[in-house]
């Protein structure tokens, strides 16, 4: 994929990723969490492109989204974190080798590694924020950030799963331009003069 495609391919999924998530739907069970699709955005440009282009692909959606909203920075910065560790895993593991199975693979561990990581992140970053004792956050929120990022990760893995063979088809030219040289082949030798 050329770079000029690329750049078209980043600023058209980081202009999704960023409708997406204006688009917050709140989780019942979990007040005041609310789950928005945009890793699913961001995930399918790592996965296409590499790990470097779905890391902007995040960074361009947040800084977008804090445009448009102006919301709350330290929000803002966890949900950053917890878009960089899942693309960055997924795509860098699925990179190496593009297989359905390396996919899965990459999808589960990112999952993983994300669920784990913004508890950690949550346990080091709001009790200062909030100024409460870290006790109080390992025994009333600690278990909603842990389902919540399980929750959000996995739903995102199973759309990307099922969507990114079609979509990276579409924005890949070179299988268009294969198509139309097998095209020609075909026309040129089999049709009648």
């Amino acid at each position: 994929m050329s770079k000029a495609k690329q750049i078209s391919v980043i600023g058209i999924f980081s202009a999704l990723a960023t409708v997406l998530m204006l688009l917050e739907i709140p989780v019942p069970q979990l007040v005041g969490f609310k789950y928005d699709g945009s890793e699913i955005a961001t995930l399918i440009v790592g996965l296409m492109i590499g790990p470097w282009a779905g890391i902007l692909t995040e960074i361009i959606k947040d800084l977008l989204y804090f445009a448009i909203r102006g919301t709350d920075i330290v929000g803002l910065m966890m949900n950053l974190a917890a878009g960089i560790i899942f693309v960055g895993t997924a795509s860098m593991i699925y990179f190496k080798q593009k297989t359905k199975m390396r996919a899965i693979m990459s999808l589960i561990v990112a999952s993983i590694l994300t669920t784990v990581g913004m508890a950690l992140l949550n346990l080091v970053v709001y009790p200062p924020y909030l100024h409460v004792s870290y006790a109080f956050i390992l025994q009333n929120y600690l278990w909603i950030i842990v389902l919540f990022n399980l929750f959000k990760t996995v739903v995102d893995s199973v759309v990307v799963f099922v969507v990114y063979k079609k979509i990276s088809a579409f924005f890949k030219i070179g299988s268009w331009e294969k198509k139309r040289i097998m095209e020609e082949k075909y026309e040129s030798k089999n049709l009648p003069r």
